[in-house]
């Protein structure tokens, strides 16, 4: 029958290698994630109405263990051009393992020597001043894959900072121990957003009668500190509405 000593000296024996090769595995690993610079750029090109195509936006992501100080940021086209898009005093700072958005100034027009130049920006290679270095990027144009779509145009309509759509009849807007408060009235005469009273339907469609009914009936007016309603026209179009 084998001892327990025995039993010991054989796993020590056996593991005590596999320990070691892993942990040295381990730390070869770990110091590779601390040695040198591994940073990704993902860019977009845009214009305007009065500026050229250029490179507008570029996302930088660290793929390493230590922090990046950023003091600009090139593109270079055909592996003998460079283009300075945007310098920063002071530094951008790039942390492990980290994405950060940088927006690139735009400009009127560019040249080399003395011809206009017209770069392929969806094949630009992205470098980054670092300290004391140059740090080639691994670069990748983000196209726009939506331009093939019509886009869908957005409109919000706030009042007091709380968005609304066309079913808001009328917004009451009041004073309740010293907090201002909006609530939102439904065209069918429901009363919601900031309003927590009985009732919260006017039991009918609603009107700025029927509203000013309700605040005297149920004595909201000397509840609250003051009120002011406001009759919608249209979406982002209120009037007062004369108590």
């Amino acid at each position: 029958m084998i001892s327990f000593d025995t039993a010991i000296a054989f796993l020590n024996d056996y593991f005590r290698p596999i320990l070691l090769l892993l942990s040295s595995a381990f730390a070869v690993y770990f110091a590779y994630k601390k040695i040198g610079n591994k940073v990704s750029a993902q860019f977009s090109i845009g214009s305007s109405s009065f500026t050229p195509m250029h490179i507008r936006e570029i996302v930088l992501s660290n793929k390493k263990d230590k922090p990046v100080n950023i003091y600009a940021v090139h593109a270079v086209f055909h592996n003998d051009l460079w283009l300075e898009l945007e310098r920063f005093s002071p530094p951008k700072v790039l942390r492990a393992y980290e994405s950060i958005s940088l927006s690139m100034s735009p400009y009127s027009c560019l040249s080399v020597g003395s011809d206009e130049y017209d770069p392929d920006f969806t094949n630009a290679n992205i470098y980054i001043e670092s300290d004391e270095k140059v740090i080639e990027c691994e670069s990748r144009y983000r196209s726009d894959f939506l331009h093939k779509y019509s886009k869908i145009s957005i409109k919000r309509c706030s009042y007091n900072g709380f968005i609304y759509d066309e079913t808001v009849s009328f917004i009451l807007v009041y004073i309740l121990d010293g907090s201002l408060k909006t609530a939102f009235i439904h065209k069918s005469g429901y009363i919601g957003n900031e309003w927590e009273f009985t009732p919260n339907h006017l039991g009918e469609d609603a009107t700025a009668l029927n509203i000013l009914s309700m605040i005297k009936s149920y004595k909201f007016d000397s509840i609250f500190n003051s009120y002011s309603i406001y009759k919608v026209e249209s979406l982002g179009n209120v009037k007062a509405v004369k108590a």
